[in-house]
């Protein structure tokens, strides 16, 4: 029974890369390989051009872009409200012009004791402002409202872009520690298996086949809650998408984000047009168009009129009739009410000068902490590339020596465990760098 136990091991051993070299290779003092299995995806861990992405291809970036700006309900919302203030301002800037109007009419007239009697008119009638100071404010005032929407407008836009490409970068990080989780599990039943074989041949203890066999039951779990997020995350960009809950949702890679600026000051110029602060003029014009507006009710108003009518008791009516004048209105007492109207129109001027102020603040605060937070998750890529290399050379290296006997289970397995934790970490910074980019393209306002 022993020697069968003894051939059972050298089978299984005799498939382990390198094992029958160990002994002597251990003790060496030169600087050891590590095996590029070792490695993530590609056998390199530098910096690669793109991020993740389809092994197939799939929707580009810019192509669901154009599916969310057509599709998603924020964007279709703020697309009529644009198109709303725009057919608001060419209906106030109408109201500069002439007018002309038709009208016909027909009366019948009777009675016990009188005869019926019939009439007819018809004609034609025009009228022109010649002095309105409410006209030319109202003007300027939906002008505002316009530019204003197109603000609101971008506004929505950046932040749905925002979001499209943190779920791209969360879905292709889903999916790639879905990969990684797969090379776990087949390196933890590995474990497993070697960890029971040596125990059967009495050179380990029980203690740590239990704890391996737990911590392969545990990878199991892990694994099926990696599908369940990645089931999640499709799910959120179909819903993004407006598309049904069950489409394909492969997605082509990220190209990866160009170095930070050092100078956060080069950007000044690109967040003086930032929809907020866009959005925040706009209501500063249209609140000063008020208070115009608001003036001109203190002002005379005139216009010009004509019309041109036949009328009679016969069709084709041949009496004609014609008539043409200006008309002059001037307030006298209104018992205060324009007065109260101004206050209350210069009282909104005023909040919307001091929200304009808040919202240049704001913009200028939220960009510099995007900006550092950028350069941050860019200098942290060195990091955790090198933390990687390095894990990955101790656990190259302590998996020879406990193969060789020459280093103990627990020492193994926390270097296998620092390992499984840097390449996690390198998928983490990965998707945490382009969502900090961004972020800080979203800040922009771009």
């Amino acid at each position: 029974m022993k020697y069968q136990k003894t051939a059972r091991l050298l089978r299984t051993l005799a498939f382990i890369p390198g094992f029958f070299c160990l002994t002597a290779d251990a003790q060496e003092t030169a600087p050891l390989t590590p095996p590029p299995a070792y490695y993530p995806k590609g056998n390199q861990i530098e910096q690669k051009p793109a991020y993740g992405g389809q092994a197939g291809g799939g929707v580009t970036f810019d192509e669901a872009s154009r599916l969310l700006l057509s599709g998603n309900p924020r964007a279709i919302a703020a697309g009529r409200a644009m198109d709303s203030a725009r057919s608001r301002s060419l209906y106030y800037r109408a109201g500069l012009l002439p007018q002309f109007s038709a009208n016909a009419g027909y009366n019948r007239i009777g009675g016990d004791v009188s005869m019926t009697d019939e009439s007819y008119s018809y004609g034609f009638a025009a009228t022109q402002p010649l002095f309105s100071p409410a006209l030319p404010a109202l003007v300027r005032s939906a002008r505002a409202s316009y530019r204003k929407s197109e603000a609101d407008y971008d506004l929505v836009k950046t932040s749905l872009l925002f979001d499209l490409k943190t779920t791209f970068a969360d879905l292709i990080k889903a999916r790639e520690a879905l990969k990684l989780s797969e090379e776990t599990l087949k390196r933890r039943a590995e474990n497993v298996e070697i960890i029971r074989i040596k125990y059967e041949a009495g050179r380990e203890n029980k203690a740590a086949l239990l704890e391996t066999q737990s911590v392969h039951k545990t990878s199991q779990w892990q694994h099926e809650n990696y599908k369940k997020d990645l089931r999640l995350l499709e799910r959120k960009l179909n819903r993004l998408l407006a598309r049904p809950p069950l489409a394909d949702t492969g997605v082509s890679a990220l190209p990866e984000p160009t170095a930070p600026a050092e100078n956060f000051e080069s950007f000044s110029t690109t967040l003086e047009r930032h929809p907020s602060l866009r959005s925040a003029r706009a209501s500063l014009e249209a609140s000063q168009a008020g208070v115009d507006r608001t003036k001109s009710g203190f002002l005379p108003e005139a216009d010009a009129s004509g019309s041109y009518i036949w009328s009679g008791s016969d069709w084709p009516d041949k009496n004609k009739n014609w008539s043409a004048g200006v008309n002059l209105s001037m307030p006298l007492f209104t018992s205060g009410k324009l007065s109260a109207d101004l206050a209350a129109a210069r009282a909104d001027k005023a909040r919307a000068e001091a929200s304009l102020k808040d919202a240049r603040d704001e913009v200028y605060i939220n960009a510099e902490d995007a900006f550092l937070a950028l350069r941050q998750a860019w200098a942290y890529m060195d990091v955790v590339k090198s933390s990687l290399e390095a894990a990955n050379a101790r656990a190259w290296l302590l998996r020879k020596q406990y193969l060789a006997g020459q280093a103990s289970y627990f020492e193994w397995r926390n270097v296998e465990e620092q390992f499984i934790g840097a390449e996690n970490q390198l998928l983490s910074a990965r998707r945490d760098l382009v969502v900090a980019n961004a972020a800080f393209t979203r800040t922009l306002g771009e």
